[in-house]
């Protein structure tokens, strides 16, 4: 779809190019100033544009707070809170989702599933917000005793 407006765009300021010569050598350089003009106004706009770009980062700040996790059939709804307590906004977060299987006690664990989930969310610094996400199910039959959550990496707005 963009290449069809490029070309839409270039067939357009060819045939204005082509009619103003048609019409004389000042409405030419008129017409060519302000189509050299309007393309330097876009080159500014996309090279002052890269400044508010996103950069990936670890997850320093971000706590991730599992609340609680409800299984149903296409997957399990994981839900609880997303804490930025860093200094740069955040518009997303990686979280490592993981199934544990705790058989003889809480602190004797095995991952028996684990998921990587985006939340794209806006977090301002210092802010929390709750979240709710799927994770698929857990393969074996291996029953599920607690879900766990951590922040991977953190994409964030860098300062200015």
């Amino acid at each position: 779809m963009r290449l069809l407006l490029v070309l839409t765009v270039i067939i357009a300021v060819t045939v204005l190019l082509w009619g103003s010569w048609q019409w004389g050598r000042r409405p030419f350089y008129l017409v060519l100033s302000l189509v050299l003009a309007g393309l330097m106004v876009l080159g500014i706009g996309v090279w002052q544009g890269g400044r508010d770009d996103q950069v990936r980062l670890p997850p320093d700040g971000i706590e991730v707070t599992l609340k609680e996790f409800l299984a149903s059939e296409s997957g399990v709804r994981l839900t609880g809170n997303l804490a930025n307590r860093s200094e740069m906004n955040v518009a997303a977060v990686t979280l490592q989702a993981r199934a544990l299987s705790c058989p003889k006690s809480e602190n004797d664990c095995t991952v028996i599933y684990q998921q990587t989930i985006d939340v794209q969310m806006y977090l301002p610094a210092g802010q929390d917000y709750p979240f709710a996400v799927v994770s698929r199910h857990p393969k074996e039959d291996t029953p599920v005793d607690r879900w766990e959550l951590e922040a991977i990496d953190k994409l964030a707005y860098p300062q200015s």
